[in-house]
């Protein structure tokens, strides 16, 4: 059920925060757990469903890396994150394209004949906020939607050597379509994407993350001019 995991994507990539002294950002990110889970229950969905994305609003806070099995064409993604800082890694032999999230701003890099090239990117990456009103009235309606078509399910499931919590929809009689599973560690990060435009598997996961392959790995060329 892809809409549903877009939604929880809107929902997510936020952080969890505690403590008594809060900064500004942790306390931005903790809103966004608290919204996520108020948007699933006023949308009828059970409590572990709404702990559920509230987990995955924890995820953007946390370190981790996650190298993905490749695709049936042979691509495959490492994501490799440490707040603020996140890379992304496309694999397509013989050439990578990476995403580097620094604090500088965002960049695109290739790899390709042994030599590493990066520039700016033109969609710079800024730290996620809070849904507006009307965006929470929508997700609500949507979820609603998807009650009605499909049932959600929390289930338990142990992935890449790590024990994960995983999203389950099923249609219900009647509905065409095929259902999906989408599983997250204990710090909200994907370790699998089943039923849905490209799977994602997991086959490692670590909460730590070698600090210098966050590093542009060269210096980023002059911006491109706009046509």
């Amino acid at each position: 059920m892809l809409r549903v995991l877009a939604i929880a994507t809107a929902l997510g990539l936020a952080a969890v925060a505690c403590g008594r002294h809060e900064s500004p950002a942790e306390k931005t990110t903790h809103a966004r757990e608290n919204q996520a889970r108020d948007v699933a229950r006023k949308a009828g969905l059970s409590v572990p469903v709404q702990d559920f994305l509230a987990l995955y609003a924890t995820a953007a806070s946390n370190r981790f890396s996650v190298p993905y099995g490749p695709s049936a064409t042979g691509t495959s993604i490492v994501l490799l994150q440490a707040p603020p800082l996140r890379r992304v890694d496309v694999v397509a032999p013989p050439v990578t394209r990476s995403v580097f999230v620094t604090r500088q701003g965002t960049y695109e890099c290739s790899l390709q004949d042994q030599k590493w090239s990066c520039q700016q990117s033109q969609q710079q990456e800024g730290p996620p906020g809070l849904l507006a009103p009307a965006d929470v009235d929508r997700t609500v309606a949507e979820l609603k939607t998807g009650r009605t078509n499909y049932t959600f399910a929390v289930t338990k499931k142990r992935i890449a050597n790590t024990d994960t919590r995983c999203l389950v929809t099923t249609p219900r009689p009647g509905v065409a379509g095929a259902g999906s599973t989408f599983c997250l560690s204990s710090r909200g990060a994907v370790l699998l994407t089943e039923g849905v435009g490209n799977p994602l598997r997991a086959v490692r996961y670590s909460t730590s993350v070698d600090s210098r392959r966050l590093a542009l790995p060269a210096q980023p060329e002059p911006p491109q001019p706009k046509p």
